[in-house]
């Protein structure tokens, strides 16, 4: 696995099984870098995004999470964000958008 987008607090690499794997903190400057990512592994597939390293995510980050699930939904899919963690289930949880994704984990 080798790092494909990065920048001082982020750094975003795909995984063997396509999984976008996200590390460091999702903000205004990381927001772009994860979409980047995201369009780049976009298929008919599931598009998984493993955000287990992930300690702060903000509006910016939401928003990508967001426009990947509409994206997917009307491919016929669906974004699946793995090993979630409590800041990012947080976030869901308070701006009600957990239904937009599965959830694994």
């Amino acid at each position: 696995m080798s790092a494909d987008f990065t920048n001082d607090s982020l750094t975003i690499e795909v995984d063997d099984d396509g999984a976008i794997v996200v590390h460091g903190d999702i903000d205004m400057a990381g927001g772009p870098l994860l979409e980047a990512s995201i369009l780049q592994q976009e298929s008919d597939t599931p598009t998984v995004i493993d955000v287990h390293d992930v300690f702060f995510i903000d509006s910016s980050g939401l928003r990508s999470l967001l426009d990947a699930s509409r994206r997917a939904r009307a491919r016929g899919t669906e974004v699946v964000l793995r090993s979630v963690g409590p800041e990012v289930a947080r976030l869901l949880e308070i701006t009600g958008t957990a239904g937009q994704f599965v959830i694994d984990g």
